[in-house]
């Protein structure tokens, strides 16, 4: 479990059983952890009902999301359905979606936007079959806005997928459906506003409250200045075009065109690594061609559906283009996929109605489905003998193997310290022992985090303890050497040092 998944899923065991997040704040409705106040509260409210009924673990942790990426495929097979008209094209680009890289992986996991492309699809259903139907109208409304609360990074679609709906479904629409549309962006966006003014509610990473879009103030600042420095241009020209909009306007471009990347879809998928799979892309390399294939059989075809469908593209990468930070985030691109698959549902449907004999269509699904065959099973192997292994440490697997050290040590009545720790190693340390949130909630406030026989230090003591077995980081330099020490999975790295008593 990584350290955001620890977080979020850890919220919600506490707040279901108490009332109160971890840090002991009742049903807040703003998330503050390790410096953030961006967490989305739709998805920690969500897992808490599962954790009503369910133990706390990796599988119930992980649950929700995972049915939130099953229940993705079937609704856009739905919205497909009514807008193509075709139950083909919308079960083929389900089909795509289900063994999609990029869908398995992020699902996988206890992350936001699992939950959030699911409320925003299901909005999108509803406003499509709502026709005249105040009542389910303002059901897809309501999906809107808590899909708006679920993941930081997808509020700044909200406005352009309403948008791009209203356009395609204006005749339909009534003064009361525009004035519900309106209310609900001002509901949503009044609240976040008096959320972040009140709570601190668009605060990412940083003490400081630096805000989730657009870029650091500080670095973007350091930037310019180091471009005007390097340029021998006069100081017009250099004001003209070394400047915090030129910069930020080149930061989100790269971004949001990375997006689209051949490289970055079919290839090498995002650079930081933590959901990457070497030498994979976000979809599989043969679909390339059939996606364009598609697009170009529904801009002939269904125009209208296909600028629905192109709009909806296009403003998908903008929450990664506008994000804090210069990567292509996978999870900030989240919405992009479903229209890609889409795209490549018609492209296989073209590509086999092309030809007017039966057995020829036989013929091009069959390869079709063994170019899919091959693909899934690769991805598959290299995801449970590679992936796993080499990803290890985005995951926090030697806070894992800390915890179960220290159970050691507590099973043999040892005392223990850690120094070294942050929050986020006591979180792991309550997940794995399904400690009772009201003790969380009593010690993680506290500096140093004591209770039973163990000591949660988050400095580097200034000599080792002689009386306790004790932990370290291994940023904590001593003279003395470690009887053991705790190691990055499959790698040299040491993480802990270990002193025995």
């Amino acid at each position: 479990m990584s350290d955001d998944e620890i977080r979020l899923v850890y919220s919600g065991y506490s707040i279901a059983h108490t009332g109160r997040d971890a840090f002991g704040n009742f049903l807040p409705l703003v998330f503050k952890m390790d410096g953030a106040s961006t967490y989305g509260q739709v998805p920690i409210y969500l897992s808490g009902i599962f954790f009503l009924f369910l133990k706390l673990n990796t599988f119930t942790a992980r649950l929700p999301f995972a049915l939130s990426g099953i229940l993705s495929v079937v609704t856009l097979y739905f919205i497909l359905k009514k807008i193509l008209n075709n139950d083909k094209i919308a079960l083929l680009a389900s089909f795509s979606l289900s063994v999609s890289v990029w869908s398995l992986q992020m699902t996988r996991f206890a992350i936001e936007i699992d939950v959030a492309v699911l409320m925003y699809l299901v909005g999108i259903l509803l406003f499509l079959y709502a026709k005249k139907r105040t009542s389910v109208f303002l059901l897809s409304m309501i999906f809107f806005f808590l899909g708006f609360y679920t993941y930081a990074a997808v509020k700044i679609i909200l406005i352009p997928i309403l948008i791009i709906l209203t356009w395609y479904n204006f005749k339909l629409l009534t003064k009361k459906h525009f004035f519900i549309i309106l209310a609900t962006i001002v509901v949503a966006f009044g609240s976040f506003w008096f959320l972040s003014v009140a709570k601190g509610g668009t605060s990412y990473s940083a003490v400081n409250g630096s805000f989730f879009f657009f870029q650091d103030k500080a670095t973007t600042s350091q930037a310019v200045e180091l471009e005007r420095r390097a340029s021998q241009e006069p100081n017009l020209i250099k004001t003209l075009y070394h400047n915090k909009f030129t910069y930020w306007l080149r930061v989100a471009s790269t971004s949001y065109l990375t997006t689209f990347s051949p490289q970055y879809l079919f290839l090498n998928q995002e650079a930081n690594g933590i959901y990457s799979i070497w030498g994979r892309g976000e979809l599989y390399l043969f679909e390339l061609p059939l996606c364009l294939l598609g697009a170009f059989y529904l801009f002939l075809k269904k125009r209208k559906e296909f600028l629905l469908i192109l709009g909806l593209l296009l403003i998908s990468p903008l929450p990664s283009a506008l994000g804090i930070g210069n990567p292509t985030w996978t999870s900030r691109a989240g919405f992009t996929l479903f229209w890609l698959c889409t795209f490549v549902g018609a492209g296989i449907y073209y590509l086999v109605t092309i030809f007017k004999k039966r057995n020829y269509r036989y013929l091009i699904f069959a390869v079709i489905a063994i170019f899919y065959l091959y693909a899934v099973v690769g991805y598959l192997s290299q995801y449970y003998f590679d992936w796993s292994r080499t990803n290890a440490k985005y995951f926090s697997k030697s806070t894992q193997d800390l915890v179960c050290k220290i159970n050691v040590y507590q099973a043999q009545n040892k005392a223990v310290v850690v120094s070294g720790a942050t929050v986020n190693t006591f979180m792991h340390y309550a997940f794995y022992n399904q400690l009772d949130p009201k003790l969380v909630q009593e010690n993680i406030n506290k500096i140093p985090i004591k209770f039973a026989n163990i000591t949660f230090y988050d400095g580097c003591l200034a000599q080792i303890p002689t009386d306790v077995t004790y932990i370290s980081s291994a940023n904590c330099k001593y003279k003395q050497k470690p009887t053991s020490q705790i190691k990055e999975y499959d790698s040299p790295e040491i993480v802990w040092d270990i002193y025995e008593k």
